[in-house]
């Protein structure tokens, strides 16, 4: 059954996963929905206003912790060699419990606490004190390059200030996002299968472990081959605007398919490590 998939199976599978869910971080959602709402109190005690972009961006920040804490929260037995047999003897497939995993850490959790906290934020604005004088606008990805094309963002390559929408084209940039999204939840989802204890904590300090040693071995690299990359940046500084696009948008793209790859690999190593989880 291990590689199996049946609707039926993994819908019964679902509901039960939906339970543990809300019992286990169900309290957890309502926190992170309504913490925006410390913005409104200090407001109102202090004053002052907070900017929507900042309440903006501290939704996707409320988002990305519940992303990190729920895969621990709800599966955090699933690797465990006592408390874990409950998850092993679940009448579904390898398979199913790691699409049931990935719906709950990766979809469900980013759109009820982003969503959930956009609305709470919205029904504060109403209120004629506290600060918040207009709700948050959901901007569209179209909107959001407008904007910034308006107050001459710019991406600056040779003397050419090249607009945004031209260097990063706006179907590249929303597939970035949502690849982004999924990467991150399969990080923590590995974390919660590989890790014991703290698991959060521990998958995020090899997040940040890893991305130090990266961006060392990137700068050594780079100061290494000093005199090659400025004889790569003065070999750039005659291409005409088409030719800077058409480079920009290479490595753009090909960004874009290094991230499905580790997203990828991630998944697949969570899912290898459901499979073969010894009890």
């Amino acid at each position: 059954m291990n590689n199996t998939f049946a609707f039926n199976r993994f819908k019964n599978l679902l509901l039960k996963d939906g339970k543990m869910y809300i019992r286990n971080f169900g309290t957890g959602l309502i926190v992170f929905c309504c913490l925006n709402a410390i913005f409104w109190i200090f407001n109102l005690l202090f004053s002052s206003e907070t900017m929507p972009p900042v309440r903006f961006g501290m939704l996707c920040v409320w988002t990305a912790l519940a992303m990190m804490m729920v895969p621990s929260k709800v599966y955090g037995n699933a690797n465990l060699s006592r408390e874990g047999v409950g998850f092993a003897m679940m009448p579904a497939s390898s398979l199913e419990k790691f699409f049931s995993m990935f719906l709950y850490c990766a979809v469900v959790t980013p759109l009820i606490v982003f969503f959930g906290g956009y609305l709470v934020d919205a029904f504060l604005s109403v209120f004629p004190f506290g600060g918040f004088e207009k709700p948050i606008r959901l901007y569209s990805m179209n909107e959001i390059v407008r904007m910034y094309n308006d107050t001459e963002g710019a991406v600056r390559a040779a003397e050419m200030n090249l607009p945004i929408d031209k260097v990063f084209p706006i179907g590249v940039m929303r597939t970035s996002f949502y690849v982004g999204v999924i990467q991150w939840a399969a990080i923590f989802m590995l974390g919660n299968m590989l890790f014991k204890k703290h698991k959060a904590g521990k998958t995020f300090a090899c997040y940040l472990g890893i991305g130090y040693l990266l961006s060392t071995i990137f700068g050594a690299t780079m100061v290494a081959n000093s005199k090659h990359l400025e004889l790569w940046l003065e070999s750039i500084e005659g291409y005409s605007a088409e030719e800077m696009v058409r480079l920009w948008h290479n490595m753009t793209i090909w960004g874009m398919i290094i991230g499905i790859i580790i997203t990828g690999v991630l998944l697949y190593f969570t899912y290898r490590k459901i499979k073969t989880q010894k009890y």
